[in-house]
């Protein structure tokens, strides 16, 4: 297709050069300060994808192995806008240029197959993997654009390597977690949830051992901690969340489901709750 994926071999050897980094913010986090700005450590009501784009942002600003040149480069001509690059970083340990595209999504299977058409964001069809890989396609060929190549030129950037980092979970229905299909050529240990519709809940939840968390959308890119100001529900409590939560909005409700250990409370699995008439429905 033209650009290379940047798989889980990739980020784990730069997350490896990078440890003494993340060290220090885990560090400065145990001691009670933010190593992160409060702009980027919350969401706020920013998209999921510019917080996870703000959040890859600080990491190669502050990385030794990483040279951040250009982000959120808008590409315009006759005062039009034609395109955008999201990252233009010089890979230091690599001696190469990279124009980074990245993206963080959450698919679900409205039917069980590997066609990337059958997987559809949680808002509905208007958002599904064909058309964002489409149009990742395109965003990473805009650095051959002649805006971009004249921005480059002007910045003095040697001319990058188109490389996409794309993140996130995929959803299978319920009743086909333990027996689903991929979708084509995912990673063969994707992180895999479920979904369900609200009167399917108590089939996926029902255990007096497992208790629930409801998860506003600035907690879905990572695992869930819970803590004293937020405790989980027992299950049955669950029917009274959704009924009021889909009375307001036909918004997917992402759910993470625990169990207490040793530790304290564990997430064991994540899944949405989508309204009754999605995938149909809009935002």
């Amino acid at each position: 297709m033209g650009f290379q994926v940047l798989d889980d071999h990739w980020c784990q050897d730069a997350l490896n050069h990078d440890m003494p980094l993340f060290d220090q913010w885990a560090a400065e986090l145990v001691m009670g300060l933010a190593p992160l700005p409060p702009h980027i450590l919350e969401p706020g009501g920013q998209l999921l994808g510019k917080h996870f784009e703000a959040l890859i942002a600080f990491w190669l600003e502050a990385s030794p192995h990483f040279r951040l040149r250009a982000h959120s480069v808008q590409l315009q001509t006759e005062k039009r806008t034609i395109g955008e690059l999201d990252f233009l970083v010089d890979d230091v340990r690599r001696g190469r240029t990279l124009h980074m595209e990245v993206a963080s999504k959450f698919y679900l299977a409205a039917e069980d197959g590997a066609a990337w058409p059958n997987w559809i964001g949680p808002s509905g069809r208007h958002d599904s993997l064909a058309t964002k890989m489409n149009k990742l396609v395109v965003q990473l060929n805009a650095s051959q654009l002649p805006p971009a190549l004249e921005f480059m030129r002007l910045h003095r950037i040697s001319k990058p390597e188109p490389v996409l980092l794309m993140k996130g979970w995929f959803f299978h229905h319920h009743s086909r977690l333990h027996r689903h299909r991929a979708p084509q050529w995912a990673h063969p240990e994707y992180a895999a949830g479920w979904w369900c519709k609200p009167n399917e809940a108590h089939e996926v939840m029902g255990s007096d051992h497992v208790r629930i968390l409801p998860l506003p959308k600035g907690r879905w890119l990572g695992q869930f901690h819970p803590t004293e100001n937020d405790p989980p529900l027992h299950w049955t409590r669950l029917q009274a969340v959704l009924h009021d939560h889909f009375s307001r909005t036909h918004r997917a409700l992402m759910c993470a489901v625990v169990i207490e250990g040793d530790a304290g409370w564990e997430e064991i699995s994540r899944g949405f709750v989508v309204h009754d008439q999605w995938p149909e429905t809009g935002r």
